[in-house]
């Protein structure tokens, strides 16, 4: 993972003041570690109660194996917190995954994606690049609160520079 993906992650949950909070229910969505660590658990690990991975494929950090690319194995209303990076452009349908993901957080819950807004090619599928209304036309079609929502063009260092993170806090309102 891109060194700007771990900062913008630390900033968009500074901005909903979650490392005031503990023993958190978090999910990852598409956290899975490919020859090095895709998640942000060491970010959380102070608050977490449960730190869940979901993956459409098997890995090592894996917790929950989706059984489909819209289907998140757990309860309705489960999480606190969702976070995804580097994941939605790689999505087909990038609405009905960010649905799946309001099904199973929590009211008044967060969730915090990253995706990139520019760069090249960097995967068998790669379907998107989020630009500056993205995020708020799908949060506002699954019926998200939109928090706060910003592309980083600051990244100095050369493996965050090409992607631009487009970074979206929503919350499930209550």
């Amino acid at each position: 993972m891109h060194p700007s993906s771990i900062k913008n992650m630390k900033i968009a949950a500074e901005k909903i003041d979650i490392f005031s909070q503990f023993n958190l229910r978090i999910l990852d969505v598409g956290g899975r570690d490919l020859n090095q660590d895709r998640s942000y658990k060491t970010l959380f690990e102070s608050i977490v109660n449960l730190y869940h991975i979901a993956d459409i494929s098997p890995g090592e950090m894996v917790t929950h194996l989706m059984p489909g690319l819209y289907s998140i194995p757990s309860a309705d209303n489960y999480y606190d917190l969702i976070v995804s990076g580097q994941t939605i452009e790689h999505v087909k349908n990038p609405f009905r995954l960010v649905a799946e993901m309001k099904r199973v957080l929590k009211p008044n819950g967060f969730i915090i994606l990253i995706a990139p807004s520019t760069g090249p090619r960097h995967d068998v599928i790669d379907c998107w690049r989020i630009m500056d209304d993205g995020f708020k036309a799908i949060a506002e079609d699954v019926g998200l609160e939109v928090i706060d929502d910003w592309i980083d063009k600051t990244a100095t260092d050369k493996k965050s520079i090409p992607w631009s993170d487009h970074v979206f806090i929503g919350r499930k309102n209550g």
